[in-house]
Formats: C-alpha cells, structure tokens, sequence
C-alpha cells in the first residue's frame, strides 16, 4: 500500500501503481511522451488544481502536435488527474501527467504504439515564502528550432535541451540559463521558465514566435498585470534588453514568479515594485485569497479511504 501524504505517487489510467517503467519503453529510449506540470495547493476550502482545464488542453494539443494516438479527452483527463491528485492525500503538490507508451519496441512511428496517462505527484513544502532571487547568463545552447520541432508541444525529448543549457549554467556559477531562438537570436526563455522584463514600468515579455512555449503562468502574469493597471508587451527582445531592464523575473508552473537577481555581470536593483505586486496578486490567485480567480482553481476531493485507487500498490 502507498502511505497518503507520501513524497510520491503514480497513477496509470485509474490505479496506483508502482513507479516502475519498462526500461525498453519506447518512451524511455526515445523520448517519445508529452507532459503537463501543474501545481495543487493548499487553500482555506482544501486542496486545488490552479488553472487545470488549460493544463489539460495544452496537453491534447501536443499530442496533436506530435501525432500521438490516444483515447483521452478533456473530461476524462479531468477526471484522471483530480482522482490522482485526491488519491495521493496531499495538500501542496506538483502534479505531472505524462502520455507515455509503456511497449518496449523499437520504431519512431508514434501511430504503430499505444499511449496511456500516468500521472506522477510530488509533495511540496507550503507556498508560504517567495522564493529567492537567482543568476542567470545567457546560454550557448539556444531552443529548438520551429523548423525542426513544433515548439508549442511539450515533449520529454526535447528537454534534453534545457538539461544542456541548465547543467552549463550551474557549472559556471549561474543558476539558470536564459536560451535563445536559433533562427533569429533573440530572447526565447528561461530552461523551464517563461522571461518577463519590466522598464519604466512597462512589463515586456519575448512574443512567441521566437521558439517560446505559451507558458500558463505567464499568461496568468499577463492577465494579473493587465488587471493590475500595468502596461504589458508581447514583443521580440534582444539579448541586450535583459540588462537595460528595470527589473526581470521568470515564471513556470513549479517556481510561481522568480525574480533575477543578475544577468552576467549585470545586477539589477534591490527594490523590484512591479515583481513584488505581481507577486502578490500571484500568491492571492493560486492560495484561493483573490475571490475574481475562483475559476482558476479546480477543488480535489479528499480521498474515501475506502477508495479502490488504494488497491494493488506496492
């Protein structure tokens, strides 16, 4: 039996199971599976899935993208993923479900495979602090290209690229990379983290065509802002805005906001006003504090420790 509130769980169509995937997967020794990454927290009703259904779409969509089969739609993912989230008895998780094949054959065809949904879950720490500001420089290793890959699909194989940029980044003092396109040389994003730049109180972020992925954090800062009164920009971004900026910060799913501490050689002032009330009004949408998000949050049922989901793990 899993132990609810463990650090981990899996969850293959509709039972908890054993994290163990066939080492011959073709998902494994090709990277051929698409993924979401989508946080739970704790809010004063309970746990809840924050922006689920766009998670979920996103998901289908890079399927299509890919061409990979599969049986799902948007409500029986829902149900998958909310059962999966409830089942693991956790308040404050990451929440991962992939479409991956379990068949240990050889061959690139993705139509000759069957894919079924897993979803693994993380227990994470409260989100009660703002997490610290980072280092980055600019990374050799740029994204991939829109004529190569369709850059709008979550892939595991692709994130081969970001470990690239990541691990050379850590091994030259930096926290994080920040990559970009390989066509035009402009900004991109971060390795798993979407750009935001703020000068004179204006907040830019690199457009998508320049081989971004359309983060759900970020058009959730996008939405804030706009709320917000604060004037924003989908535009190209040069590498040399990054230190011309005010303030710069990167969003993902997993970190909430980030704010940059330095880029290269450059450090950026200490007072960031526009991060901090985009911060703030980040942290009151995810934790059920902002009543005009409720939308936003998809409420998991606690588990019935009688549920069959608990049956057949080791």
């Amino acid at each position: 039996m899993v132990t609810r509130g463990a650090s981990h769980s899996t969850v293959v169509d509709g039972s908890l199971q054993a994290r163990e995937l066939p080492f011959g997967s073709n998902s494994v020794q090709h990277g051929t599976a698409v993924f979401e990454g989508i946080r739970m927290y704790a809010t004063p009703t309970g746990p809840a899935l924050f922006r689920l259904d766009e998670h979920l779409q996103r998901l289908l969509d890079s399927a299509a993208l890919l061409g990979i089969p599969h049986a799902y739609d948007l409500a029986s993912l829902r149900g998958h993923v909310r059962d999966a989230a409830a089942a693991s008895g956790l308040d404050n998780a990451y929440v991962r479900p992939v479409l991956h094949t379990r068949e240990p054959r050889l061959g690139v065809n993705l139509r000759d495979f069957h894919f079924t949904l897993g979803t693994e879950i993380w227990a994470l720490p409260p989100d009660d602090t703002a997490p610290p500001a980072v280092r980055v420089t600019v990374s050799p290793w740029c994204r991939p290209s829109r004529l190569t890959f369709p850059v709008r699909a979550k892939a595991t194989g692709t994130y081969v690229v970001s470990a690239l940029a990541r691990t050379r980044a850590s091994a030259d003092g930096f926290d994080d990379a920040i990559q970009l396109d390989p066509n035009s040389g402009r900004v991109a994003e971060a390795t798993i983290a979407n750009v935001f730049l703020v000068r004179e109180g204006r907040l830019v972020t690199p457009w998508l065509e320049d081989s971004v992925l359309a983060g759900i954090t970020r058009d959730t800062v996008l939405t804030l802002a706009r709320d917000l009164g604060i004037e924003t920009a989908e535009v190209p971004v040069e590498p040399g805005e990054l230190p011309a900026a005010d303030e710069m910060f990167l969003t993902g799913t997993a970190s909430g906001l980030v704010p940059v501490a330095a880029v290269e050689s450059h450090t950026y002032a200490a007072a960031r006003p526009v991060t901090d009330a985009l911060s703030r009004a980040y942290r009151e949408a995810v934790l059920g504090g902002d009543p005009s998000r409720s939308s936003w949050l998809t409420p998991v049922p606690h588990p019935d420790s009688s549920t069959s989901y608990l049956r057949g793990v080791s």
